[in-house]
């Protein structure tokens, strides 16, 4: 399908390339035609040549819209192309999406370990958003824990939007067209969140009578009704700048310091439309179109009528229109107006409208990923049952990627042993990324799955700050503090990794063992993976809530073999002074 979308955009930038060059050459030739004719009407002293002036003028400043026109269509088609061949990519494993890096948050409960954020992170493996807007939704998204019916109203979601290839690269295309940034939103936001200051009535009154008086005498002037006539209309003209001069504060404290709140509006009203005009089955989809009317108008037009008065409040700076317009009946006095009648009737709703922009564009990354792998499946969402059957890490190559199973149901704590580089940690994260993924509605990479929305905590990865002067250690332990807080509020499903690495191996053993029974006394389900083989023997104690798992690894004709299968027990082998003594280190 990609590879099709590529031909057919190809075929229509060519058809476009070549109505582009005639309208170059057409453009150029009116312009020699028109500046000879001129050349003849004064060389002949023939004024009927004007005439003709003047129509092969009209033709060019024709052919000049239609090429903005044939432009438009060609960078449109030019980013739709760029969309399916950067698809065509990724399947290839070349990622190159925007990773959300500015989201990482080592304080979060589970984003920052289970690298949701970053190079090579989850986010840049499903990212396609083309905003700021719809960036920021996906971050947010990725880091949410819904209750049950809404995981389920948000995969019903994302399986009818998978099968819209055509909407979701329409909506792709105009959001990467749209070149709007953060700083934009945030003029909208601001703009749509606070009153305006109103001129006072003696500015309508000066508004309507100084333009009359004006007039008036620009009309006495025409008609040389009285020798006064000039210096009336001159008196009026100045005082219409004045007052004008004196709106100034008011319009200032509207448009801000941004002058692209219209382009960004208008933008979005694409988007709007676009998504306006779809027709949709879903539940979530269905609401977010029913918010996007208000008393029989649509959000489309309403935003293009805001879009319309921004733009034209901006010719404030320039001078000519300034002096012309408003020398005469005060334009922009009356642009504003319009503008606070509409920000009256329709601001309410208005950050509302924008902000369904990235709402679309995150569900269609979810769906992106879906279309991408059709043998995914979705969990089922249950209140209790948690299991998956051949479960995956989504961001491994299919071609190595092992499945392996885990089920919590019998057991809801377990023990992970391994030996290093047994793949201890990477399934701790393949646990955690599908459980993410599950989350937002999107399908995973597993035969069968059910999965209970627990709130997600995890500690894997933690740094040291010197600029809080907090060691790992410390570190550690508000981590585990959080946890355990957590965990006496609700049930909890958490993922440690070898933790309390910071101390001596005694203390280590023993502040494990007591992490793991407190964490046992409030019901709590999880995964903790560890070297020390001591800390196994705890399940014995607790037979009915914990058991052992282990990766294992094996020495043939002295090299290591790891087949990355989880097992059931406590890990065996060890492979740690091989390596060292392969590589000369002892």
């Amino acid at each position: 399908m990609y590879q099709n979308n590529i031909l057919r955009a190809q075929e229509m930038l060519n058809k476009l390339n070549a109505k582009k060059s005639f309208l170059s050459v057409s453009r150029l030739l009116l312009v020699l035609t028109a500046a000879y004719l001129f050349y003849l009407m004064v060389y002949q002293r023939n004024g009927s040549i004007g005439f003709w002036i003047l129509l092969v003028l009209i033709v060019f400043v024709i052919s000049v819209n239609y090429y903005s026109k044939i432009t438009a269509r060609y960078e449109y088609y030019k980013a739709l192309k760029d969309i399916n061949e950067e698809e065509l990519a990724f399947l290839e494993g070349k990622h190159q999406f925007q990773n959300g890096e500015e989201f990482l948050d080592p304080k979060h409960a589970f984003s920052y370990d289970l690298d949701l954020f970053g190079k090579g992170s989850v986010f840049e493996f499903i990212n396609r958003t083309g905003t700021s807007l719809g960036k920021q939704q996906l971050a947010f998204d990725l880091q949410q824990i819904p209750h049950k019916s809404k995981i389920e109203q948000r995969q019903e979601t994302v399986k009818e939007l998978t099968q819209k290839l055509e909407f979701r690269q329409q909506f792709q295309t105009l959001a990467r067209l749209a070149k709007t940034s953060e700083y934009e939103d945030a003029a909208i936001k601001k703009w749509a969140g606070t009153i305006s200051e109103k001129p006072g009535r003696i500015f309508t009154i000066a508004a309507i009578l100084i333009p009359f008086l004006f007039f008036a005498s620009l009309i006495v002037l025409i008609l040389d009704l009285h020798s006064m006539a000039m210096r009336w209309t001159t008196f009026f003209f100045t005082i219409n700048l004045m007052m004008s001069g004196m709106t100034m504060k008011f319009i200032t404290s509207e448009i801000g310091r941004s002058d692209k709140i219209g382009h960004s509006l208008q933008q979005y009203s694409r988007m709007i439309q676009l998504f306006e005009s779809e027709n949709f089955q879903s539940t979530e989809l269905q609401s977010l179109q029913k918010s996007l009317k208000v008393d029989n108008k649509t959000a489309t037009k309403t935003v293009n009528q805001l879009a319309a008065l921004f733009e034209k409040l901006n010719t404030v700076a320039n001078l000519f229109v300034f002096i012309l317009f408003n020398g005469t009946f005060q334009y922009h006095f009356w642009v504003h107006k319009q503008l606070l009648q509409w920000k009256y009737y329709n601001q309410q709703y208005l950050w509302q409208w924008i902000e369904m922009i990235g709402k679309v564009e995150s569900l269609n990354s979810f769906a992106n990923f879906a279309y991408n792998n059709p043998d995914y499946q979705y969990a089922a969402i249950s209140d209790e049952e948690l299991y998956f059957k051949q479960l995956g890490h989504p961001l491994i190559d299919k071609n190595k990627r092992v499945r392996n199973d885990i089920d919590f149901s019998s057991h809801s704590f377990f023990i992970l042993t391994g030996s290093n580089m047994s793949g201890k940690s990477t399934f701790l994260r393949t646990v955690g990324i599908n459980l993410v993924l599950c989350y937002a509605g999107a399908p995973i990479d597993v035969v069968k799955a059910s999965v209970s929305p627990l709130p997600l905590w995890v500690s894997m990865r933690l740094t040291d700050s010197l600029s809080e002067g907090e060691s790992y250690f410390f570190a550690e332990v508000k981590r585990l503090k959080d946890i355990v807080s957590e965990a006496e509020k609700q049930v909890v499903f958490v993922l440690l990794d070898e933790i309390l690495k910071g101390t001596n191996s005694d203390d280590k053993k023993s502040g494990t063992v007591g992490v793991i029974k407190k964490l046992n006394e409030f019901d709590v389900k999880g995964i903790i993976a560890t070297h020390d083989l001591e800390v196994c023997q705890v399940t014995k104690d607790y037979p009915s809530t914990m058991a052992n798992k282990r990766f294992e690894v094996e020495i043939v004709d002295d090299e290591l073999q790891f087949d990355y299968r989880l097992k059931e027990g406590i890990c065996q082998n060890k492979n740690a002074t091989f390596i060292m003594e392969k590589m000369n280190i002892i």
